[in-house]
């Protein structure tokens, strides 16, 4: 009797361990099912599945595993000793800002700062679950990559009178887009030498290029704009016997001639044609300051000027500065002066000139090139 009832309670033990594993069995699948519900449903929302896309790439890239996501060819340029896609998304991933932006329905671009990496397709499912969660669930249909040929480029604008250098090796003119001239001086190039501003863009790169600058051995300053690259500053100064140090011809004052393009353009400079050929010799014929100052000279306009007399004092408040020598040959000067006169009925009047002027040497003098007004693009 006592056999058969420890006999019941061994069984009993037993089937109530077996019950007691089956709800653990079943409480922990359904907490596991509850979880990844969760997860899913966090992950339903594009900005959290987006966020945690760019994670996993990066942590790819960390791993050198870059191609999970990525796709590559295998490239060589003359300005890497050595080329390497998995070291350079590695450095992309960990000093670039990684963002993403929509461009289509269920298409993502992936930019590190300004730059487009990748664009990624999603396929999207409506889930539910739980009775109450509503989502959608993504995985990724496809990635294009916008770097298989390159992850970093470089792309600068230097002047033509310096040397660029990727990775301490010469640019070559093989990766010269363009050529563009100071437009300031546009009439210019065909007269004499200028520089130009050279366009440069160099693809291939896998790393982060170190960009060098340089004037013969002296190193140029290179500024940095939304991923390009700019060297096209000239010497700068105010002091003008710096600047005529490195012209060719020192023997000219830009103030002298400011002057009396100012007499001219309120006919007071004297002479045929109101002073006209006095300022010829400093302009080039054809160029559309020469056209600008014949036509004032030789036209009906003149004849309007108020009549005035000038002040003793004509010239006050005048101020030159602001040099830049574009070569031995070029260069302009700010001009700033206030010209005083008194009108007939006695009203003073000042007229200002406040201009940017553009000289270059040719045929035995300085000639105006063009002018600008300051302020003015």
């Amino acid at each position: 009797m006592k056999k058969r009832r420890k006999k019941k309670m061994s069984l009993y033990k037993k089937s109530l361990t077996v019950f007691a594993l089956i709800l653990l069995i079943l409480s922990e699948a359904a907490l596991i099912y509850v979880s990844t519900s969760l997860k899913e449903y966090e992950n339903g929302n594009i900005d959290n599945y987006m966020s945690s896309l760019i994670k996993d790439m990066k942590k790819s890239a960390n791993n050198k595993n870059i191609q999970k996501y990525l796709s590559y060819n295998n490239i060589e340029s003359i300005y890497e000793k050595t080329s390497s896609f998995e070291e350079g998304y590695k450095q992309l991933f960990n000093d670039s800002k990684i963002t993403y932006k929509e461009s289509d329905k269920n298409t993502y671009d992936i930019y590190a700062d300004e730059n487009i990496i990748a664009s990624v397709t999603l396929n999207s499912k409506p889930m539910h679950r739980l009775g109450l969660l509503s989502y959608n669930k993504y995985d990724i249909s496809k990635i294009e990559t916008y770097s298989k040929n390159g992850i970093y480029s470089a792309e600068v604008y230097v002047n033509s009178n310096y040397d660029l250098y990727i990775n301490d090796v010469k640019v070559s003119e093989d990766d010269l887009v363009s050529k563009e001239e100071i437009k300031e001086y546009s009439e210019a190039y065909d007269k004499i030498s200028l520089p130009y501003q050279n366009h440069y863009k160099i693809t291939n790169l896998t790393k982060k290029p170190k960009i060098t600058v340089k004037d013969k051995e002296n190193s140029v300053n290179v500024t940095n704009e939304n991923s390009i690259y700019y060297a096209l500053d000239y010497f700068n100064t105010n002091d003008s016997e710096k600047a005529f140090e490195k012209l060719t011809n020192k023997d000219f004052d830009p103030l002298e001639f400011a002057k009396k393009w100012s007499l001219f353009l309120t006919a007071d400079l004297g002479g045929e044609r109101y002073g006209l050929y006095k300022l010829t010799p400093n302009l080039i014929e054809g160029t559309s300051i020469y056209k600008r100052a014949y036509n004032w000279a030789t036209q009906v306009d003149i004849t309007f000027t108020s009549l005035h007399t000038l002040d003793n004092e004509t010239f006050t408040n005048i101020k030159v500065d602001n040099y830049v020598v574009y070569n031995e040959l070029a260069f302009s000067v700010d001009i700033y002066l206030e010209k005083n006169m008194t009108l007939i009925n006695g009203e003073k009047r000042v007229d200002v000139i406040n201009d940017t002027f553009y000289f270059a040497y040719y045929d035995g003098a300085y000639r105006l090139i063009s002018m600008k007004a300051k302020g003015e693009k």
